[in-house]
């Protein structure tokens, strides 16, 4: 799928973790976002409003129209004051891991 601005922005949800000085903390949101795959690399482009925590988490679990991708962070860049582009290295979930 071709990352245009032509791809329709769905309902997802993002649970994601953000490292602080006191541990790993789990943070979720509910967004608006065009979704694009190139291999095991996932580019959200998120339309505002986002959490100013999202561009700083380092793993997140992308649930979206019966699709789910998990990953880690590569890249966080805002793309003028409406859209936020996270750049997603595709992992496999641990076994036994829980959605928060």
């Amino acid at each position: 799928m071709p990352d245009t601005p032509a791809t329709p922005a769905q309902h997802c949800t993002i649970d994601y973790l953000q490292d602080t000085l006191f541990g790993a903390n789990p943070l979720s949101c509910e967004c608006q976002a065009r979704i694009t795959q190139h291999g095991e690399c996932v580019t959200l482009r998120i339309l505002s409003p986002w959490p100013e925590t999202l561009a700083k988490a380092h793993t997140l679990t992308i649930k979206a129209e019966g699709r789910i991708y998990h990953g880690v962070l590569l890249e966080a860049q805002a793309s003028g004051a409406d859209e936020l582009v996270l750049a997603v290295e595709r992992q496999p979930q641990r076994p036994g891991a829980i959605d928060h």
